[in-house]
């Protein structure tokens, strides 16, 4: 009598410890990523050197959290993945997936929102929401506006980092990306000023992971056409779509066609709410 041995599947209990210890090794390389100290140290330097000088107009710092955590945060996870990838034939050799290890990578992204959320606290303080420098939108419109600027995009970077590594062999990559995003914003953001009223100028605005409502002036401070609250929700659609895009290498069988199926169902969500964040809230307002 003869018994076949087939490789026994880790249990739930041990896969996650395995995912566990995968996701704390990760976050530990993230926070000592000399990007990410940049992105900390600048961070912590602007905001405090903000608070001597008096602010007119918002656009003017609260970009900083997202360019720093968002922008430097993705280089980071960038070439975080990209040095997974070239372990990977070593890595390999354990029983974790491909996906599992992408996952993990993932879990960087805590790292820099918990950084997001305390700069926000930190910009709160310095510029409470009742101030006017935040032009004619309501106190819980104001709320969204700034953790649309500061958390989600702290959040976003880093996942969009994780997924360009996956998928782009490019080292400089994640900075041309950069380069083209901050192209772009500075773009749609002329077009703005041009046409304030256009509706099709407000969606293209919105369409990209960061957007100013505001714009301080001579004549005081505009707020611009859209939706601060479906602007976040097309944000953390992106990141849905960015973390399902990482996953999507390497997964096979019905893994992939579940993952495929969640992007189908993001993509639509997006879409539907970047047209109700440029098509809805009021036209633009100019507030002394």
């Amino acid at each position: 009598m003869t018994t076949a041995l087939a490789p026994a599947r880790p249990e739930a209990g041990a896969a996650r410890i395995t995912f566990a210890a995968l996701a704390a090794r990760e976050m530990r390389r993230f926070v000592l990523n000399p990007l990410f100290l940049a992105a900390i140290g600048l961070t912590a330097y602007l905001l405090w050197s903000g608070q001597r000088s008096t602010v007119t107009g918002i656009e003017s710092v609260n970009a900083i959290a997202a360019t720093l955590f968002g922008g430097l945060g993705m280089m980071a996870a960038f070439w975080l993945t990209r040095s997974m990838r070239a372990s990977e034939p070593v890595v390999g050799v354990t029983p974790v997936t491909l996906p599992a290890r992408t996952a993990a990578l993932c879990t960087v992204a805590i790292v820099s929102f918990l950084c997001g959320c305390l700069a926000l606290l930190w910009f709160v303080r310095l510029y409470p929401v009742s101030e006017p420098v935040y032009g004619a939108f309501s106190q819980p419109a104001r709320i969204a506006v700034l953790v649309g600027q500061v958390v989600v995009p702290s959040l976003g970077g880093p996942l969009l980092g994780v997924a360009l590594g996956r998928w782009v062999r490019f080292p400089g990559a994640a900075f041309v990306l950069f380069l083209l995003l901050s192209a772009w914003i500075n773009l749609v953001m002329w077009l703005t000023i041009t046409y304030p009223d256009s509706a099709p100028v407000a969606v293209l605005r919105l369409f990209a992971p960061f957007a100013l409502f505001t714009l301080h002036s001579d004549a005081g401070v505009t707020a611009w056409r859209g939706s601060p609250w479906f602007f976040l929700g097309w944000q953390l659609a992106l990141c849905a779509i960015a973390v399902l895009v990482a996953l999507l290498r390497g997964a096979e069988g019905r893994l992939r066609s579940r993952i495929i199926r969640a992007l189908g169902i993001a993509g639509v969500a997006a879409l539907i709410l970047l047209v109700l964040a440029g098509t809805g809230g009021f036209t633009h307002a100019v507030t002394t």
